[in-house]
Order: C-alpha cells, then sequence, then structure tokens
C-alpha cells in the first residue's frame, strides 16, 4: 500500500529544509555541517527528522559520500527556489550596516583573481566591515550559473565570454597584457623587440581544454594570432595551468612570460620580476562582475558589488 506523506509547513522547521538543501549541494554530513555552522549530529538529527516527514530515505550513503532518492531529486529544485523567494523577500528593504553587519560571501575567482584582487579586498573588509567573512570558489564558467543562482557564490569577477539571461553582469574595465622578466635579465633591457620576443625562450599559461587534455588554450590568444600572422612561434620552454607559480619561476630562469597587466604589476611590487610591453598587439580581455538577478535588491550583495567596483574599476 502507498503511503503518501504530506508535511504540514506551518508546523514545520523551515530550518531543516535548509539542511536539506546544504545536504543536496554536499552530499556529505561534514562538510554539510562546516557550511552551516553546525554539529555533525546536528546535522543527522535534522535529516532524520526530514525522513521520518517526508517517509522517504532521501539520501543514502553511497562510497565516501551521499546519493540522494528520486524524491529527494525531485524536492531539490522547489525547495531551494522556496528559500530563496523567503530569503529575498526579508531582504528588499533591509538595512545592510557595513560596519556591523555579521555575514560571510563567497567570490567565485580566478587564480589572477585571487592574487590581484584578495589581499585588498580582505584589507578593505576588514576596515569596514570586520564582522564580515570571505570564502573563495574557483571561477568555473561551466558552473557560473548554477552556483549564482544557487546561492552558494554571491559574485563572480573575470572574464566570462556567453553570460545566462537570468545573470547581471557590470565592467570593471578592459585588460591589456605585458611580458614579463627576471630584473637583471641578461639580453633584454627596458624594451622588447620582435626579434628578441622570438629568439628568447617562454613560460606559457593557460589550460587543457574539457573536451581534451592534448589541446592547450592560452589567454592570450590574440597575441598568438598576430604572432602566427608574422611566421613567428613562441618558443615555449615550459606550460602551466595556472599563474600562482610564474613569478619565482621567471625570478629564477631567463624565460619570458606574457600575462595581464594588472598581475604584472602586483608581481613587480613583490620585487621578483619587472615588465615590459609587448612588441606586437596583444588585444584585450574584460573584466566584470556577475551575480544572479534575483540578489539585484539584496542590500549586503549590493554593498559588495560597490566595493568590488570601487576598489578595482576602472575609474579606482
Amino acid at each position: 500500500m502507498l503511503i503518501i506523506h504530506h508535511m504540514n509547513i506551518r508546523r514545520t522547521d523551515l530550518n531543516l529544509l535548509t539542511v536539506f538543501e546544504v545536504l543536496m549541494q554536499e552530499r556529505n554530513v561534514t562538510r554539510a555541517a562546516a557550511r552551516l555552522g553546525l554539529s555533525q549530529p546536528a546535522v543527522s538529527s535534522a535529516l532524520s527528522r526530514l525522513r521520518q516527514a517526508l517517509g522517504d530515505s532521501l539520501l543514502v550513503r553511497s562510497g565516501h559520500g551521499m546519493r540522494p532518492t528520486p524524491r529527494a531529486e525531485q524536492l531539490a529544485g522547489s525547495i531551494s527556489q522556496a528559500l530563496d523567494s523567503i530569503e529575498s523577500a526579508l531582504a528588499i528593504g533591509a538595512t545592510f550596516e557595513p560596519a556591523h553587519a555579521n555575514r560571510s560571501f563567497t567570490l567565485m575567482l580566478s587564480d589572477i583573481g585571487e592574487i590581484t584582487y584578495l589581499p585588498r579586498l580582505i584589507q578593505h573588509a576588514q576596515q569596514e566591515a570586520p564582522g564580515i567573512g570571505l570564502s573563495v570558489k574557483r571561477l568555473v564558467r561551466a558552473r557560473l550559473w548554477e552556483e549564482l543562482q544557487s546561492g552558494s557564490v554571491d559574485l563572480a569577477l573575470g572574464w566570462v565570454a556567453r553570460v545566462h539571461d537570468d545573470l547581471a553582469q557590470r565592467r570593471l574595465f578592459d585588460e591589456s597584457f605585458v611580458c614579463i622578466l627576471r630584473p637583471n635579465h641578461p639580453r633584454v633591457g627596458r624594451k622588447l623587440n620582435l626579434k628578441q620576443f622570438a629568439t628568447e625562450w617562454h613560460l606559457l599559461v593557460g589550460r587543457y581544454d574539457d573536451a581534451s587534455e592534448n589541446f592547450f588554450r592560452s589567454l592570450d590568444g590574440d597575441l598568438e594570432r598576430q604572432l602566427t600572422q608574422r611566421g613567428i612561434t613562441r618558443r615555449v620552454a615550459m606550460r602551466v595551468p595556472h599563474f600562482l607559480s610564474v613569478p619565482n619561476v621567471i625570478a629564477n630562469t631567463d624565460l619570458l612570460c606574457v600575462v595581464p597587466r594588472r598581475l604584472a604589476d602586483v608581481y613587480a611590487a613583490q620585487g621578483q620580476v619587472r615588465f615590459v610591453p609587448l612588441p606586437v598587439p596583444s588585444g584585450s580581455f574584460r573584466v566584470s562582475q556577475f551575480w544572479h538577478k534575483r540578489f539585484e535588491h539584496d542590500q549586503g550583495n549590493r554593498w559588495l558589488r560597490e566595493t568590488i567596483r570601487e576598489l578595482f574599476g576602472e575609474d579606482a
């Protein structure tokens, strides 16, 4: 006999639904407890109460995590939308005073963003909003909409070619490229000519294509096309997927590396490298901030967006 369980929503602790939402995202009690600021037994107890109320296991153990039941997958989207609607309704018109706020924000950044934005942003937050907490997720463009729509990410910064209609965006600046090298490079002075660029060995930064790890995509594709038109191919000594190791490699070798200008400013300020203009046009890319339109009027999200614009926008 099929028994259908109905929850009396007015007698239900809505915090149980918040626990369910996070468990569906994390598929792990320990990680869910950490995100919620609860103990593992408290999360397990909440899941047990939900199972009893709904008459379904909802999430079952599978390997090192948990696997949702069909009933849980059916409920997940509707519950997330309902919780978001409640949160947005409560946030509209609510005041947000940075100096007294006690709230956490999650940013989605590339490795470039982590290097160039985080130190100044943290310093500003400590001075203007000491109760604010910041977390960072790696910018994965394929997951941008999902992360912002779910509310697990408040704001994303970086370059994104195509944006979902549900997302809002604001341009921060257009970024160009320069070439970094060690301060006492034996062959390159204050200027870098095309012959030197073609004959020196390079460190190339980029990523492997999602579809095939045999295809390496660099950020400075326009520069590559300019070189190809001149019959020049960079002599690549090393390829790395991110910028974190770049300054140390460049400071201890004679390699050249093309990087975004603002990143070069950070590297140069640390004294490990210097930078020179490129000998050919390199193109540019646009850096923007992105958020879901549901949070357009959220006062905390708006404060974060304005702070980012004031610190890193073109007019900063």
